[in-house]
């Protein structure tokens, strides 16, 4: 059970890059706010991560399991319990849920 993640999400890589939810669902709302779904990606930006001389930094991060009884459009809606995993460097994402009224199992 967790919070139901809605377009507002606050998310940070464990670099420190900031993410943002791409493709909400605009049919289903909470609180005035499109909800995201499992197929949602959240697209990184300013992720300072450096492996020797390189550049390695976070693009794209994914949670892929969602709630098992709460859906939209027959997609299961991304929670605040999920774990997201970041590619390419498989690092985790920290997820602050934008709303603290409805929860999902």
């Amino acid at each position: 059970m967790g919070y139901v993640l809605t377009k507002n999400v606050a998310a940070l890589c464990t670099h420190g890059g900031s993410a943002q939810g791409t493709a909400p669902m605009p049919r289903v709302k909470v609180s005035g706010t499109p909800v995201l779904v499992v197929s949602t990606q959240f697209a990184i930006a300013g992720c300072p991560n450096v492996v020797g001389t390189a550049p390695f930094p976070c693009i794209l991060s994914s949670i892929a399991v969602g709630a098992t009884r709460v859906k939209a459009m027959g997609q299961p809606l991304l929670l605040h319990s999920g774990t997201a995993v970041n590619v390419p460097t498989a690092a985790s994402m920290t997820i602050v849920p934008p709303q603290t009224r409805v929860k999902g199992i």
